[in-house]
């Protein structure tokens, strides 16, 4: 079983935190209504009001998103990762399998082409956090 070093877990957490940031303010430039809600959700919103909901529940979906990779560094560096957040990384891989697939059927061309490889990547480096790491 492939198991990263820590310089590669540590690079991966640091990436995800990065991109979760990114993310975070791209979904509070949607709530500002700077991007029409139309180009949202893959196309499928009906309406500003379901907007605000799903933007609002992705910004603390990507805020806890962002507060597991900041813990995951600091048991990093303390030589042991607790199951608990390995765990809660292959749930957060999971996730954003499943979007990659969903953004793949978006109605907008927009969300498959940009958010496609973004999520795959994403996936693709969380599943790298969950193997069993000890120092």
């Amino acid at each position: 079983m492939w198991n990263p070093s820590k310089k590669t877990r540590t690079i991966a957490s640091k990436i995800l935190i990065v991109l979760f940031s990114i993310t975070m303010v791209f979904h509070g430039v949607a709530l500002l209504q700077l991007i029409p809600y139309q180009y949202l959700w893959g196309g499928r919103l009906s309406s500003v009001e379901e907007m605000y909901v799903m933007e609002t529940v992705s910004l603390v979906v990507n805020a806890f998103f962002l507060w597991a990779c900041i813990r995951y560094i600091r048991y990093i560096n303390q030589g042991l990762v607790p199951i608990w957040i390995r765990l809660v990384f292959g749930f957060i891989g999971i996730i954003f399998l499943l979007n990659t697939i969903g953004n793949l059927v978006a109605i907008t061309n927009l969300e498959t082409l940009l958010a496609t490889p973004v999520t795959a990547f994403l996936s693709v480096i969380c599943f790298s956090l969950v193997p069993k790491y000890e120092n």
